[in-house]
């Protein structure tokens, strides 16, 4: 008899484990959001462009009290070329990334991080580097305010193009300061 009870004790508990499993696998939830925002070029580039816009959409995908999550994104960005810089034409830049996110999902204003990486479609606005695509890395910063059942979120991300040039291969970078909101 008690080793009954032990085997229908032992089965009803990897059931309930296994209930409780699909239970967490059903909350994961994915949430288009949109966002748009100043484009501030970095580094070199700084001397050929000036600020510029930046515009994206994407979807954040998280289970919840899990701290990671997952956010795929498209974005394009356009800056005009600087006064007196040289550049012949206005940078412009689309991406489509795959990023790791971080939050505590534990209030209405909620901090998190972003790294991913992606693929980018670039112009060369002076002569630098060759206009094409290349792959890249961005990492950054944000804060999530809840307002009723719709996430609003400003978020700062560097983002980091391996553009090929005629020496070699150098970083290009930009930094999109960003006001969203995701569904």
């Amino acid at each position: 008899m008690p080793s009954r009870v032990v085997r229908l004790t032992a089965a009803a508990l990897c059931y309930v484990g296994t209930m409780q499993a699909r239970t967490v696998e059903a909350q994961w939830s994915a949430a288009p959001s949109a966002a748009i925002g100043l484009a501030v070029p970095g580094g070199s580039l700084r001397d050929l462009v000036s600020e510029g816009v930046t515009a994206k959409a994407g979807l954040w995908m998280r289970a919840p009290r899990i701290p990671v999550g997952f956010t795929a994104e498209g974005m394009y960005s356009h800056s005009r070329a600087a006064p007196r810089s040289g550049a012949t034409d206005d940078f412009r830049v689309s991406a489509l990334t795959l990023n790791l996110t971080t939050r505590r999902h534990e209030g209405r204003l909620d901090p998190y991080g972003v790294l991913g990486a992606g693929w980018y479609w670039y112009n060369d606005p002076g002569m630098r580097f060759t206009s094409g695509a290349a792959p890249g890395v961005n990492i950054g910063v944000g804060e999530v305010i809840a307002v009723g059942t719709r996430d609003l979120f400003v978020e700062m991300r560097l983002h980091a193009i391996r553009t090929p040039t005629s020496d070699g291969a150098r970083w290009t970078t930009m930094l999109p300061i960003m006001l969203g909101i995701r569904y």
